[in-house]
């Protein structure tokens, strides 16, 4: 197999954070790679107008002060830290970049003489014209922002500034033409509280993508491309009066954050005969009650959830039996881990059920051994995965796994989408990750929220978040197309959502489960 031969363009030696853990990391996949320089410009010098020196000091106290907020969270402490690149990577290509805004002509021919497929942009200049000669299938560069909104800088900002309820961020091979490259992957992240922890996630999580690219351009030997769309309006540092508002409305939040308690979670259960009058189902003192399935049997209507308890900080599944008058809950699988999302499907007469493990990162399946009270572990069909909230089913005699999988660690499982296939039925622990995986990288439909099997469709429930904030409303997508090469939904409209909406004051709704007549969703309460 040929390597592939990879440059890192930097500024310098002493490199950011993340350039310096995917230079290690592509030193460590020697296997696929042969990374062996890095190519090091001198950082433009830009002269700073009198009437800009204010707002950018204004903006480094802002910087200084967020950044003791990430170390006293223990969150990204070392998100504006350097590290000296040649402690990995000795091999150092110095250039110069002349009046004429041209490399010099001993330079591109040493650059060139080390004939690399791909470079990657990781210097804050804009490259000069000779850069584009250089390697055989281009320069790969992150834009961190929605570049259909946010260009410039600084990354992560605008949308807190904003309120956004998104973040974005695009892979692209550069061209001489400012952020009109041709895009291989886009991204739409849940904006974060405050500035600098939204840009540390920014950078960590669009990183992950590019090692993901990587990979697959070493299998491929080729990129994909996505259609363009219009770009936005650029920005740079923020006036003094937008600091000034942002600093006001982030002490607001994190003041919340800090003394506001817990949001709470109650069920609602809907008849269609008579929707607007719906039965309430309230949880115990400190505790919630979300994630609800229905499940028929015999006749009889059961309700699983995770009932969470504030003062363990972990979930249990219950379930709910909605047969009686007064519906009666009981304690049904409770592990030393936090548990939810209790998932039920039916194979060869059994009931399986795979809730959320995530605390141990893996994939347990559940087997009912009296149905619907005991339930024991069977086994866990995939390991090492820090995923949640999945759901199996079966469709053009494959089974399939749908999961939300976070691959940075950060527990943060709003914006990946992620499916799996089996030919072994479920039970297996050989299951096939889907060659467009991830299928979705959008916080606003990524995460799963239900699937409801209606009139031979299937269709998927997401969530939607808002602006540092879980769980916000839902969307459904009908599911077109899933076979082993490819995968396609369609957002629809659910007028029976639409209502329930309404009856319930438009609160937060996170969760949705329809069986025959009944619905069931979950919403917030304070």
């Amino acid at each position: 197999m040929n390597k592939i031969k990879i440059g890192i363009i930097t500024n310098g030696k002493f490199v950011d954070k993340y350039t310096y853990e995917l230079a290690n990391w592509l030193r460590i996949h020697n296997k696929y790679f042969d990374f062996r320089y890095f190519i090091s410009i001198p950082k433009e010098k830009k002269l700073l107008a009198k009437k800009k020196i204010l707002k950018k000091i204004f903006f480094r106290l802002i910087i200084f002060f967020e950044n003791l907020i990430l170390k006293l969270i223990k969150k990204h402490e070392d998100h504006l830290s350097k590290f000296d690149i040649k402690k990995i990577l000795k091999k150092e290509i110095k250039v110069k970049i002349l009046k004429k805004n041209k490399l010099h002509n001993k330079d591109l021919k040493e650059i060139k003489n080390k004939k690399f497929d791909i470079l990657i942009r990781s210097s804050s200049n804009i490259l000069t014209n000779d850069f584009f000669k250089i390697s055989k299938f281009g320069i790969l560069s992150y834009h961190h922002g929605d570049y259909k909104k946010f260009r410039g800088s600084p990354a992560g900002f605008w949308e807190v500034l904003k309120k956004e309820r998104n973040t974005g961020f695009m892979i692209q091979i550069i061209n001489r033409r400012l952020d009109y490259g041709n895009i291989i992957l886009e991204g739409f992240l849940q904006t974060k509280s405050f500035f600098l922890l939204n840009q540390a996630e920014l950078y960590k999580k669009s990183n992950i993508y590019l090692k993901k690219i990587l990979l697959d351009f070493s299998k491929n030997k080729k990129f994909l491309f996505i259609k363009k769309r219009k770009k936005g309006k650029i920005y740079e540092t923020p006036k003094v009066y937008n600091q000034i508002k942002y600093v006001c409305q982030t002490i607001k939040v994190l003041t919340k954050k800090i003394f506001v308690d817990n949001y709470n979670f109650k069920l609602a259960l809907f008849k269609l005969d008579n929707i607007s009058a719906p039965l309430i189902i309230k949880s115990d003192k400190k505790k919630f009650l979300a994630d609800p399935f229905l499940i028929n049997h015999y006749d009889k209507t059961y309700c699983f959830a995770e009932e969470y308890d504030h003062v363990k900080k972990r979930g249990h599944i219950v379930c709910i039996n909605l047969n009686k008058q007064q519906p009666n809950k009981k304690i049904v699988l409770n592990e030393n881990f936090h548990l939810s999302f209790p998932f039920i499907f039916k194979f060869k007469n059994n009931f399986f059920m795979c809730p959320d493990s995530s605390d141990i990162s893996e994939i347990r399946l559940y087997k009912s051994s009296n149905f619907p009270l005991k339930w024991r572990f069977y086994k866990t069909i995939k390991k090492n995965i820090n995923s949640v909230d999945n759901i199996i089913f079966k469709k053009n005699n494959l089974w399939w796994l749908l999961t939300n999988i976070d691959r940075s660690n950060s527990q943060d499982f709003s914006h990946d989408l992620s499916i799996f296939f089996s030919k072994e039925g479920p039970l297996t622990h050989r299951w096939k990750s889907h060659p467009q995986n991830p299928i979705k990288i959008n916080s606003l439909e990524s995460r799963n929220a239900g699937l409801i099997f209606e009139k031979n469709k299937i269709i998927r429930v997401s969530q939607e978040q808002g602006f540092d904030n879980y769980g916000e409303n839902i969307n459904f997508h009908e599911i077109k197309l899933i076979n082993k090469k490819e995968y396609v939904e369609e957002k629809i409209k659910n007028k029976n959502y639409l209502n329930i909406k309404k009856i319930l004051n438009n609160s937060d709704i996170h969760h949705f489960s329809k069986i025959n007549n009944s619905i069931i969703v979950d919403f917030k309460s304070s």
